[in-house]
């Protein structure tokens, strides 16, 4: 009886955190993946590269000294992206990458998981 009673209620209780780990995955948003150009809040559609010499140097000048916020602009569809990872940006500064994360609409922003960058390949 006794070893019937401790069967029972380790169960319930493998039961039981299996059901609270399930309903904990479901609340888990599923990231997305964007592509773009990685800018800054001033000049988004069009650098004004001038003396700097480079849209790197463009992008970290404007953000360090003029308090502009990283972002990430796609061209294709002539969008900008406000990220909330301000020091990831920094490396891919004015280069194609792939951002993967959360999507919120009300913000027009991105919650950055992960930054790579845009790997194209020219044919031959």
């Amino acid at each position: 009886m006794k070893v019937a009673t401790i069967g029972t209620f380790g169960l319930l209780m493998l039961a039981g955190a299996l059901s609270a780990q399930k309903a904990h995955s479901l609340s888990v948003r599923t990231s997305e993946t964007f592509t773009g150009e990685i800018t800054d809040s001033l000049c988004a559609e069009g650098h004004h590269i001038g003396f700097l010499n480079s849209e790197k140097n463009c992008v970290i000048t404007c953000v360090k000294v003029d308090g502009a916020e990283f972002e990430l602009y796609n061209s294709e569809m002539k969008h900008i992206y406000k990220l909330s990872d301000q020091i990831q940006p920094e490396v891919y500064a004015g280069q194609e990458v792939i951002v993967t994360g959360n999507y919120e609409k009300e913000t027009n922003s991105i919650h950055v998981i992960s930054i790579r960058p845009r790997i194209t390949y020219a044919g031959l």
